[in-house]
């Protein structure tokens, strides 16, 4: 494989938002043993010591946010959100990249206002310090600013994607000239 420099910016960018959602896909999937262990040590802690925890459940709210929105744009990156396969694998090569690059333009026209009012909620979390109501009283602000982040990222790959469908249509294949 060619350089990022000399494969084309087009093609650069693809590569650069692929390496950027793999990287965090595998930064936020230890969240899932993180969640596990929560919900493990607060079983425990209800059913065998009659002790419930006053925060594992808000926590691991948090952090399923988290895992999630984080981790859509390494799922879209991987192919691995749900689509109709038995209609998708029927279909031309055209008309796949047809179907991604309305897809892409899709994802980013809903994107677009989760990480508009997204900052905005996060930024006006943080600078009035707000707290969850629970008897934790954790700090809002983080949780609510990895949603625009996620979004971000989807976004960013979806675009990624149309991109590649695009060249796929222009007859610019990864291996062609771009």
């Amino acid at each position: 494989m060619a350089p990022l420099r000399q494969r084309g910016p087009m093609r650069a960018f693809i590569a650069i938002v692929g390496k950027v959602n793999l990287a965090m896909g595998r930064l936020v999937a230890p969240i899932t043993l993180i969640i596990t262990v929560f919900v493990l040590f607060e079983v425990l802690a209800r059913y065998f010591f009659n002790s419930p925890t006053t925060w594992s459940n808000e926590v691991n709210q948090y952090l399923l946010c988290a895992l999630v929105m984080t981790g859509a744009g390494y799922t879209l990156k991987n192919r691995a959100h749900t689509r109709v396969d038995i209609i998708h694998i029927h279909m031309s090569q055209r008309s796949r990249d047809l179907v991604d690059i309305l897809t892409g333009l899709i994802v980013l026209l809903f994107c677009g206002p989760i990480i508009y009012f997204g900052i905005k909620i996060a930024h006006e979390a943080y600078v009035l310090g707000e707290t969850s109501v629970s008897a934790a009283q954790l700090v809002l602000w983080p949780s609510q600013a990895v949603v625009p982040l996620g979004a971000f990222l989807l976004a960013l790959q979806a675009l990624a994607n149309a991109l590649e469908a695009a060249l796929s249509l222009a007859g610019l294949r990864e291996g062609g000239a771009s």
